[in-house]
């Protein structure tokens, strides 16, 4: 992250604890929601002011590429998935033997995957996909 310093002492200087900071942190850096990270930082464990925990995290987020940052992973994963689907499905349709009603039925399914593929890739791709 860069930045890390400038925020580090901007929040430090305001009280609040350095395992706290460290917390909020490697939350942020490993794609926890913000929601989340307020809840524990905001608990009656760690009692960091909530307004406080919302500006860090702010500034976190914003120098670590935003709040969402790791959330389209799962959005590739299953295009994918749906990608492998396809080419078996189109394998096994070129290879079947005059089989009208096999050959068939599998291109119904191969037109699902992929209309699934398309509509899970697009929005991954704009950044868009929510788990």
């Amino acid at each position: 992250m860069k930045n890390l310093n400038e925020i580090k002492e901007k929040y430090l200087s305001q009280g609040l604890p350095e395992k706290h900071f460290d917390y909020a942190f490697n939350a942020v850096k490993s794609g926890t929601k913000k929601d989340i990270i307020i809840k524990n930082l905001t608990s009656d464990v760690r009692k960091v002011d909530h307004i406080l925990a919302n500006n860090m995290l702010d500034d976190m987020f914003s120098a670590n590429g935003g709040e969402f940052k790791y959330e389209n992973r799962g959005g590739y994963l299953y295009a994918t998935f749906y990608l492998i689907v396809i080419i078996i499905l189109g394998i096994i349709i070129i290879f079947s033997n005059n089989n009208d009603s096999l050959r068939i039925k599998l291109s119904f399914a191969l037109v699902a995957f992929l209309i699934l593929f398309f509509r899970t890739l697009m929005p991954t791709l704009k950044g868009k996909f929510r788990e």
